[in-house]
């Protein structure tokens, strides 16, 4: 297979961005700013691409060797050079070397795409039993995260479905960075559905457990405080 190479700057962050996803980012080091005036004057994008080893203000990070390449659409820059910038997700890449180190990483890449699309009807079996456990998973999101808000909409390509509800489940940096590895739509899915139902299972288990709780009934009397008792 023939992949597409470029050099991107890299953002390597706290962060596992899937693409046609949203990222707001305040951009407040010296290095990034350059780096960001860079693709605004050049219109390219930069790779936002999760922290293996090291932090965000680290001078040695060692970022994963996949990400996602971003495209800035909206910047506003504060008197002090701060920035505030929104990116949306495009693609993913895959780090081919590190091409440079200061002031920020650049590296050659190639671009990820989703692979042959798989049997039809396998892809749309795999799309209604997701959508379903998704619903559900957003439902018990909604019951035990306070102010949890549902989207609206959701993409209806499986890509972007996947990637949606990647970006949505709540579960760790590391195993959202393995489903950003995951090239084959179909197995993505598969993948978020073997999730799904062990997510569904666990929060179901914390919403009857707090119905009992709440369940309980209580004296008005703190059982300390009841003379009665003997």
């Amino acid at each position: 297979m023939t992949h597409q190479r470029e050099e991107l700057p890299l953002f390597p962050l706290k962060v596992v961005l899937f693409p046609g996803n949203i990222l707001p980012l305040h951009i407040f080091e010296e290095r990034y700013r350059l780096m960001i005036r860079y693709c605004l004057e050049e219109e390219s994008n930069f790779g936002v691409i999760l922290i293996k080893k090291g932090s965000e203000v680290d001078d040695q990070t060692e970022p994963y060797n996949v990400g996602t390449a971003v495209r800035i659409i909206e910047n506003d820059t504060m008197d002090d050079g701060r920035m505030n910038i929104i990116t949306a997700g495009q693609y993913r890449f895959q780090i081919k070397n590190i091409t440079n180190q200061t002031p920020y990483l650049v590296a050659t890449t190639d671009i990820l795409n989703p692979g042959p699309p798989p049997d039809q009807h396998r892809l749309s079996v795999l799309m209604t039993r997701v959508s379903e456990l998704y619903n559900t998973y957003e439902d018990l999101l909604s019951e035990t995260i306070p102010d949890w808000e549902i989207p609206k909409n959701v993409p209806q390509t499986p890509f972007h479905l996947g990637c949606h509800i990647a970006t949505r489940l709540q579960i760790t940096l590391i195993e959202k960075q393995r489903l950003l590895e995951v090239l084959a739509v179909d197995q993505l899915l598969m993948q978020e559905i073997k999730i799904l139902r062990y997510e569904i299972q666990r929060r179901q288990a914390t919403v009857i457990a707090e119905r009992k709780f709440k369940a309980i009934p209580t004296s008005e009397t703190p059982f300390w405080k009841n003379n009665s008792l003997n």
